[in-house]
């Protein structure tokens, strides 16, 4: 039975080839992922290889001698694809892999060349040029073991030992058809019995070695969608936080003390005015609550409302300036929230209301290469003095907000966030400078 190639057990071994190509062929059109797709077409190389055989027809038999050598350089270029992916050898070792690579489509050009070889010279001629690679496929699989064996993936092991073990059935199979039957092993079955047999193990050996390598793969999936929905929940939950520290108690309590003091004295247009500013702001600040993002634009369209209404309040008022980066799409650059006014703020009424004279904000907004950065300075009496004075009296403010708008700039874009807070006092002049770099994020 052995020595039939056309045998049942040689015709059973064909058949779980077949069915390991379609499963893992539907498997990689079913997900896309490379390492089925180089498998797959390396099964069918084998698969195509392994059936010439079958054939009685002359026709056939005549086109199998093109393709039965070249067809098995192919399936080594498919293999040597299938390695890479799943050692990850680009990343891990690339110049190796750029060998690997290199060597790769070497053998494609050499099947090609077996073509052209068979069509000029023949069947047999071709047999002695196979005869005559065997070195340069030894050292191509050299290379190949070489960067299995230098993987640190658990998978490579088993990797190594399936090409090891295939490699020496299907060259004792090369061996037996180039230098006759008998010639190392005589065993009484058909040369092809090796190739077979190597074939076949080492294809129960990948499968295992794929369904192990992708259920990792669906592990981490998991615990990646885990941690997604953990931090989901912290976004929840921080956003309830935000929604309640969005605008500052002492700000409403006073802005409404504004107003009942302009009542009071009988500032009808006062009022009015501050009554229809005060309302914008707050309805601005009701639509962008449920909003995980707004664009810049909009930040600064409530910013500037923010400011109108200090300015209103604050004695002796403050100028307000601010430059943007014309490279910078305002329309399109995604923010947090409502992050620019805790920061202005507490410029407002812990830098400047202390300070005499002239009182200035300044904003400055600009691409830093893939991120932004925000520079808020003042010039009122700067953060030491700021705090003595806060001591000392009975209107002393509490930092607020800051901390719960890092906390969202970092849920959004991650800690590459930076927020630096700078006292730019030096005995003459007097202030404060607020840094904020975080990445460049376009809708």
């Amino acid at each position: 039975m052995l020595l039939d190639i056309t045998s049942g057990f040689y015709s059973w071994i064909r058949g779980g080839l077949s069915v390991l190509f379609i499963y893992h062929f539907i498997f990689y059109l079913l997900n896309r992922d490379k390492l089925n797709k180089y498998y797959s077409i390396y099964l069918f190389c084998i698969v195509v290889y392994l059936t010439r055989d079958v054939f009685e027809n002359e026709t056939v038999i005549s086109f199998y001698q093109y393709i039965s050598f070249s067809i098995q350089y192919i399936a080594y270029f498919y293999f040597i694809q299938f390695c890479r992916s799943l050692t990850r050898s680009r990343r891990g070792f690339p110049r190796l892999d750029v060998i690997a690579q290199r060597f790769s489509w070497v053998l494609i050009l050499f099947a090609l060349i077996l073509v052209v070889v068979q069509f000029f010279y023949g069947y047999e001629i071709q047999k002695k040029v196979v005869a005559f690679s065997v070195p340069f496929a030894s050292i191509c699989s050299l290379l190949i073991f070489y960067m299995l064996a230098k993987s640190k993936s658990k998978h490579s092991k088993y990797l190594l030992i399936g090409c090891i073990f295939f490699l020496i059935a299907a060259n004792i199979s090369s061996l037996k058809m180039l230098k006759g039957e008998y010639y190392l092993i005589d065993w009484p079955v058909h040369r092809m019995f090796y190739y077979f047999i190597g074939a076949f193990a080492q294809s129960i050996i990948f499968t295992a070695l794929i369904s192990s390598y992708l259920k990792g793969i669906f592990e981490k999936k998991q615990q990646a969608e885990l941690n997604l929905l953990k931090q989901k929940n912290q976004i929840a939950q921080l956003k309830m936080v935000a929604l309640k520290s969005q605008m500052n108690p002492h700000f409403l309590f006073n802005s409404l003390n504004s107003i009942n003091n302009y009542v009071i004295q009988n500032k009808v247009d006062e009022a009015s005015n501050f009554i229809t500013k005060f309302s914008m702001l707050v309805r601005k600040v009701l639509q962008v609550t449920n909003e995980n993002s707004i664009s810049l634009e909009e930040e600064l369209q409530i910013l500037s409302v923010y400011i109108k209404l200090e300015q209103l309040r604050a004695k002796n008022g403050f100028s307000f300036d601010i430059q943007i980066d014309k490279s910078i799409k305002v329309a399109r650059l995604r923010v947090v929230p409502l992050f620019l006014q805790p920061f202005i703020e507490n410029a407002i009424w812990h830098g400047l209301s202390f300070k005499e004279g002239e009182k200035i904000i300044k904003l400055s907004i600009y691409k830093l290469d893939d991120m932004v950065r925000v520079l808020i300075r003042d010039n009122g009496i700067g953060i030491k003095r700021s705090k003595i004075k806060n001591l000392h009296t009975s209107t002393g403010r509490k930092s607020f907000g800051i901390n719960i708008v890092k906390e969202r700039m970092e849920i959004m874009y991650g800690k590459a966030v930076d927020i630096h807070i700078k006292d730019l006092s030096d005995g003459q002049e007097t202030g404060t400078q607020i840094s904020i770099v975080f990445p460049l994020k376009l809708a």
